[in-house]
């Protein structure tokens, strides 16, 4: 074969080839920003559908309180007796407490309003509750001849319910519109996924086309080449064949997956397979010709090839399995929330023990000293018990501050009814407007430099609440921190409680 009809048709094949892959690479850059454009919108719309759902939450338990406070101030006029005294002045703390978490919470106008009027009511009931219990006497002698239907202080509730119930229908609304946005989004992710796969489906068949007809323009002008041709082919149609099959495998595989939180991940992940698999098809490809024909080897493209490609693709990977590992630890959340708790009497002292026991040299490691003082003893579950003192002892032995010696306590003390377990480390600290923040799922304070998906403490609160018990946190940034477990000392599951 003469030499320039030689050089022309490999500079054509080249072209062709390097054509498509820029093609195919583009086609990944843009499926890979739209994917994460779309998952960036998905996760904005999940964060204001838990937002409105905590406003839900706080609008009902904010006319649970006043319906408390109705009920206790009745039963008081009918009968003044202290434990309805006792009853309307801690639903009167906890109205007041879930107005400031709501007010917090309120990002629309209209709803601060509604909530402002809540507010200025409840200031007018207050003034009348405290006259009534400034002369419960008269209070009581005035009620026997009133009509409780046109008492102001039954009036005020009846306001406040009514504001309450437009601020719940108005969040209702909210939410639907919310819950309409995730799933355009969850639908425009699909859109976006298939047809960028679909098209970088059609890049590889062109290649492979090129490919063919670029040997058989090759066999065609040199005959001493013909058998190395002819068994690449066979091996071309080999490779292409296998594609197909996969190809038809990741569709009965797409069909068949339901539209559950890890749909986007088990695409995006059988579209980075996909696109791995064709990447080895074209790397073993050019291996062979290359091979065959070392005249032939372009070091760009090869480059791209064997190092690009994978390191994107692996790029995209490991994301997708950080994703799929949240949603597994969400998944062991909901199953620990679901285990039936055994209560027996814990020996604290020595269940923590066992724990620093266990950590000892993930603390010698951190240069942490812990000390265990005395813990009183508590009825309860015993795994979750661990669950919760072991995830704050190793948080503490985590963020320890590298400026000092980490020191780490674990002591205990008892109200009444309660027994509270306080790990005390002189860390890094939390910011104060953090402190709810780090409760909350997938969210973290302060500097990321350790691994975490941020679900430790969101479970410690969880588990704590099912025990019928509390956590709380005292801190300040560089002064270290107090998490303080308290737990009722005969066991009292909050699922229990009616």
């Amino acid at each position: 074969m003469p030499d320039k009809v030689r050089q022309r048709y490999e500079k054509i094949g080249r072209r062709r080839v390097l054509a498509l892959l820029g093609v195919g690479l583009a086609l990944l850059f843009i499926a890979i920003t739209a994917a994460i454009l779309t998952m960036g919108s998905i996760s904005r719309d999940t964060d204001a559908v838990e937002r409105t759902l905590q406003r839900q939450a706080s609008i009902d338990s904010l006319a649970t309180s006043n319906e408390q406070i109705s009920a206790g101030r009745r039963g008081f006029l009918l009968q003044p007796d202290p434990a309805f005294t006792r009853v309307v002045r801690e639903a009167s703390s906890d109205f007041e407490g879930e107005q400031k978490r709501l007010s917090d919470l309120l990002d629309s106008r209209a709803q601060q309003d509604r909530l402002e009027e809540i507010r200025n009511l409840n200031s007018d009931r207050t003034v009348i509750i405290d006259r009534m219990f400034a002369n419960p006497t008269k209070a009581f002698l005035d009620a026997r001849g009133s009509d409780f239907n046109i008492d102001n202080g039954v009036l005020i509730t009846q306001d406040i319910r009514e504001i309450a119930k437009e601020m719940s229908a108005f969040e209702e609304a909210e939410l639907a519109r919310r819950n309409r946005a995730q799933l355009q989004s969850l639908v425009q992710f699909y859109v976006v996924g298939g047809i960028a796969f679909l098209l970088l489906i059609a890049v590889l068949v062109s290649a492979v086309i090129v490919v063919l007809r670029y040997n058989r323009d090759l066999a065609k002008a040199q005959v001493s080449l013909r058998d190395a041709n002819l068994g690449l082919e066979e091996a071309v149609q080999s490779r292409t064949s296998e594609l197909m099959r996969a190809n038809e495998e990741i569709q009965r595989f797409a069909y068949i997956v339901s539209h559950d939180l890890r749909s986007p991940l088990v695409n995006v992940l059988g579209f980075t397979s996909e696109l791995d698999e064709a990447r080895k098809t074209i790397h073993s490809h050019l291996a062979a010709l290359y091979a065959e024909n070392p005249d032939l080897r372009d070091e760009e493209t090869w480059l791209a090839v064997d190092e690009d490609l994978p390191e994107a693709l692996g790029f995209i990977r490991t994301s997708t399995e950080k994703m799929d590992r949240l949603i597994n630890s969400i998944l062991e959340l909901s199953r620990q929330g679901r285990r039936k708790l055994q209560p027996e009497v814990l020996d604290m002292e020595e269940l923590t023990e066992n724990i620093v026991a266990s950590l000892h040299q993930r603390a010698e490691d951190a240069g942490a000293d812990i000390q265990v003082h005395s813990i009183p003893d508590v009825e309860s579950d015993r795994i979750a018990v661990e669950q919760i003192v072991q995830n704050l002892i190793e948080n503490a032995i985590k963020y320890l501050s590298p400026q000092r010696p980490g020191e780490i306590r674990v002591e205990g003390s008892s109200a009444v009814g309660t027994v509270r377990v306080d790990v005390i480390d002189n860390g890094r600290g939390i910011a104060p407007e953090d402190h709810e923040r780090i409760f909350e799922l997938f969210r973290r304070a302060g500097t990321q430099d350790q691994e975490g998906e941020g679900l430790g403490l969101a479970n410690v609160r969880a588990l704590a609440y099912r025990l019928g018990g509390t956590i709380e946190v005292e801190s300040e940034l560089d002064q270290g921190a107090r998490f303080r477990l308290s737990l009722p000392a005969k066991f009292v599951a909050q699922e229990a409680v009616t």
